[in-house]
């Protein structure tokens, strides 16, 4: 039920974004949105408190948002509150980036290394990547010392693992199934 509502909620916002032609504006000032919620929880649990009334609720939006993103992202963020759906919001926020790279042939590839890539290993990674899958690719990376070396790519539905620990449990599985026979 939860993914419907979002999904549907979002789907209204990406079309208003398609028929202005700011697709790429409203994934921003989601982003923002987003980036603003997680670094102050306390905010999002005032816009679910049944304590506060909806009037403060949607001054408290107006007041936080109106002027630094778009008009419409700031009315999709009161509908959510009004209608009493603000928990969807960060399912909301990823379904309309889930649409925005559809329409847009982005993929959103997760790489996991033990140590920081440099810019050219990057570039390489994205540029194999797009050739892989047809699609423009966007690279978030992220260090984990436990993989040892080498990375680990992840899109939607594909996981790469070239991790030197996927590739040492490998030859341990050899070396236990030679034993046994």
């Amino acid at each position: 039920m939860k993914s419907n509502i979002s999904h549907e909620y979002a789907e209204a916002l990406f079309l208003l974004s398609c028929e202005e032609q700011c697709e790429e504006k409203y994934l921003f000032d989601l982003r923002l949105v987003k980036s603003l919620l997680d670094e102050s929880p306390e905010y999002l649990e005032l816009l679910h408190s049944p304590s506060i009334s909806k009037e403060e609720k949607l001054s408290a939006i107006e007041n936080a948002f109106s002027g630094r993103i778009n008009e419409h992202v700031v009315s999709f963020l009161k509908l959510l509150c009004e209608n009493n759906r603000i928990e969807y919001i960060y399912s909301c926020f990823e379904n309309y980036e889930k649409l925005y790279n559809q329409v847009k042939r982005v993929i959103v590839a997760n790489v996991t290394s033990a140590v920081s890539l440099t810019e050219d290993e990057k570039a390489r990674i994205t540029k194999k990547l797009e050739k892989k899958f047809g699609y423009k690719v966007e690279l978030i990376c992220k260090i984990d010392e436990k993989i040892l070396g080498g990375i680990i790519i992840e899109t939607d539905d594909t996981i790469l693992d070239g991790s030197l620990k996927r590739k040492m449990r490998d030859v341990k599985e050899v070396i236990n199934s030679d034993s046994k026979t």
